[in-house]
């Protein structure tokens, strides 16, 4: 797992931690740590290391399309489609109730290779619709790649049962890591975040 781009996260407080009033997550998961990879984009130098992991990620890889999950994955694939020069699309939570009432804007994707793009996993439900809307349009194959994962065993069995593959560039153990070696947390922070991490949904009750 890169440790720079974990180090970017931190250092420009992407990544956050407060004990005593937990974040809580769409999935209703309380946490004492918080990734929020959106703010990433506001810094180029880091954006642009960032995009050049994801195309390192992906280079052994065949694609035809590069889909950002909508709203945080579609900047990042974007930018990476656009170096990289491959069609896009991105993908909505749900139908949309008026017009064309389209899941899947931009490029076809039936018949297609697709890499989903997202900015994080945490219990991988986004990524999971947006997978079965690639599968649902005809795509041959889809696999997902991501900036940051929680590394959640939720996570893991969740992909498991609809068949797919997912990497991240970084990753909770690493961040955590990091923080500890360039004193971001203290000891004691480090500790109950690995607490949280083996059993969040119950973290906190």
């Amino acid at each position: 797992m890169n440790k720079n781009i974990a180090r970017h996260l931190l250092e420009k407080e992407a990544v956050r931690l407060n004990v005593k009033e937990p974040f809580i997550f769409v999935s209703g998961i309380k946490s004492p740590i918080y990734c929020d990879n959106r703010k990433m984009i506001a810094f180029p130098k880091e954006r642009g290391e960032i995009v050049n992991t994801f195309i390192d990620l992906l280079k052994d890889k065949e694609y035809d399309v590069i889909a950002g999950t909508a709203t945080a994955g579609i900047p990042w694939a974007s930018f990476i489609a656009d170096r990289i020069n491959k069609p896009m699309a991105y993908i909505r939570s749900k139908k949309k109730a008026h017009g064309a009432g389209k899941q899947i804007e931009g490029a076809e994707v039936k018949g297609k290779k697709v890499i989903v793009i997202e900015d994080l996993i945490s219990t991988g439900g986004s990524c999971i619709t947006a997978v079965e809307a690639c599968k649902g349009e005809g795509a041959s194959e889809v696999e997902v790649a991501a900036i940051f994962s929680y590394e959640f065993k939720k996570a893991f069995d969740n992909f498991k049962r609809i068949n797919t593959n997912f990497e991240t560039i970084t990753n909770f153990s690493t961040l955590l890591e990091v923080a500890k070696e360039d004193k971001f947390i203290t000891e004691e922070e480090l500790n109950i975040a690995k607490t949280w991490n083996i059993d969040p949904e119950n973290w906190g009750k």
